[in-house]
């Protein structure tokens, strides 16, 4: 297992020098759940789906605030920039003058003006002075939030670690699949994913995604040496269609209440596939172990739509990058017995190390590591389950094809919800 992990990093660092064009990507509607996940188990399932859906929604409640009311919940950030202004220097203010004098617009007449090169402590005197005489007593909560927009759009002074977060990781979003799991390993399905999913700090130079698509994913498991042992192979290849928006746009969108001005990036249209591997061993009826390497080879590429093309269309333009999602590697417990049924998992190391070494500024996550899950089947129909993954409590109940399940995070004031149902 150590050799095939350095084989595969050192084979990815190889590839990712030699192709400056290859990027790293997050699927947005990635399911590490989904039976193609893990193939082998493809064995066991025996299951006709004609059409099932499913709807999610989930923010942190930064996000909701922000919503609710702009001004307000910008205001520690507000409080922040004031802080990282009255304590600049000649330096500072010589580097960012220009783009905060540009982000007191509303105020431009009684700004200071200088020259930003030629700022001495003098001046910074003189900008302290305005600053501390009108930031509190003569802008309104909405002005402050005004600069604050302005300054996240064109400098990185809230970029440090220090800076107030606005967090949301709001997903709302629509599921629709249908297929058929047969009792002799082989099973397709046919999807179709559509919805919103948001960055986590949007006070962070992210992006946040409007992705559709339409995936089509087949697998097909088989024993081997003798029935406790099974390998299983999913094949995924779909159309992609999605537009990434600035978190800077996003906010600045609903606080001018003009969500048009969300879309500055150009959409994409690609089309992609992916492979996972699977390896289970089936100790007892009670008790098996799978071992899973998902996106072992997961790649999409894009043609561009820009704004413009929507008024006066010249054609498509080739997007120069193939994108990939990294792999991972999964590893499973299930036990069962009568109505109780544990997992216990223990995966996204891997692909961390992998967004790590493609993009620095990402920070490992050790809390993404293990998975615990819990159900209990309180008759043939009805069933109440439990688990703990990536920070987020979750508490559901599935009763005759319905489900429904309740999560909060427990690492920021965050709660949502997913419904959905099997015909």
């Amino acid at each position: 297992m150590k050799k095939l992990i350095i084989s595969i990093l050192l084979s990815i660092t190889i590839i990712s020098s030699s192709f400056a064009s290859l990027v790293a990507y997050n699927d947005p509607y990635y399911d590490k759940d989904s039976p193609f996940s893990s193939p082998a188990m493809l064995i066991e399932k025996n299951e006709v789906i004609p059409f099932a859906f499913s709807v999610e929604a989930y923010s942190a409640v930064d996000y909701l605030s922000y919503l609710a009311s702009p001004a307000e919940a910008l205001s520690k950030a507000a409080d922040y920039l004031y802080e990282r202004m009255m304590n600049g220097d000649v330096e500072f203010w010589r580097e960012n003058y220009d783009a905060i004098k540009a982000a007191f617009g509303f105020d431009s007449t009684n700004f200071p003006t200088y020259t930003a090169s030629d700022i001495t402590g003098t001046d910074v005197v003189n900008i302290r002075s305005y600053l501390s005489s009108s930031y509190y007593s003569r802008f309104s909560s909405a002005h402050r939030a005004s600069a604050v927009l302005n300054v996240l759009q064109n400098t990185s002074l809230l970029s440090t670690s220090s800076a107030p977060a606005l967090y949301s990781d709001a997903v709302l979003s629509l599921n629709m699949y249908g297929g058929a799991f047969y009792d002799n390993g082989f099973a397709w399905t046919v999807e179709s994913n559509l919805g919103f999913l948001a960055d986590t700090n949007l006070l962070e130079s992210g992006s946040n995604a409007l992705a559709f698509d339409i995936r089509g994913n087949a697998g097909y498991a088989f024993n081997i040496i003798n029935p406790k042992f099974s390998l299983g192979v999913a094949v995924e290849a779909g159309v992609y269609f999605e537009n990434s928006i600035l978190s800077t746009q996003l906010l600045t969108a609903r606080f001018e209440d003009n969500f048009i001005g969300a879309f500055s990036e150009p959409f994409k249209l690609g089309l992609g596939f992916s492979l996972n591997l699977g390896a289970m061993y089936r100790h007892s009826e009670e008790l098996a172990f799978t071992l899973d390497l998902t996106n072992v080879a997961a790649f999409r590429k894009y043609t561009n739509l820009d704004l413009t093309d929507f008024v006066d269309f010249d054609g498509f333009t080739s997007d120069p990058n193939v994108y990939y999602t990294p792999m991972d590697i999964i590893v499973r417990a299930y036990w069962d017995r009568g109505p109780y049924h544990l997992r216990v998992e223990i995966g996204d190391i891997i692909n961390q190390v992998i967004y790590m070494n493609m993009a620095p500024s990402y920070t490992f996550n050790f809390y993404a590591i293990p998975k615990v899950y819990f159900s209990y089947d309180i008759n043939n129909d009805l069933s109440v389950s439990t688990g703990l993954e990536y920070l987020k409590l979750l508490l559901g109940i599935d009763y005759k094809g319905f489900s429904a399940e309740i999560s909060c995070s427990l690492d920021k004031l965050g709660f949502g919800i997913t419904a959905g149902y099997k015909f």
